[in-house]
């Protein structure tokens, strides 16, 4: 049923939203982090931190593929 309320399949919406739940995510992941090391969780540090660093790869990522597809989106849109 969730699935008849999401917004209609567009690739470019798609990218900005992994950028966006990707960019949440850091957010929370720095909270963590700061969580763990508080208490003394060495193990939880580095698994967060981990799962941080996919999570600013992935951030980049879309970034970088995200800018040409709308410049060319612009392109089209002008012609």
């Amino acid at each position: 049923m969730a699935e008849a309320s999401r917004q209609p399949k567009d690739k470019n919406y798609n990218l900005i939203e992994v950028l966006h739940q990707s960019s949440e995510n850091v957010e929370s992941l720095k909270s963590y982090i700061q969580d763990a090391n508080q208490e003394g969780d060495q193990e939880l540090v580095e698994f967060f931190n981990s799962v941080l660093e996919s999570n600013l790869r992935a951030s980049q990522q879309a970034k970088e593929m995200l800018v040409p597809r709308l410049q060319s989106g612009m392109q089209t849109g002008r012609e």
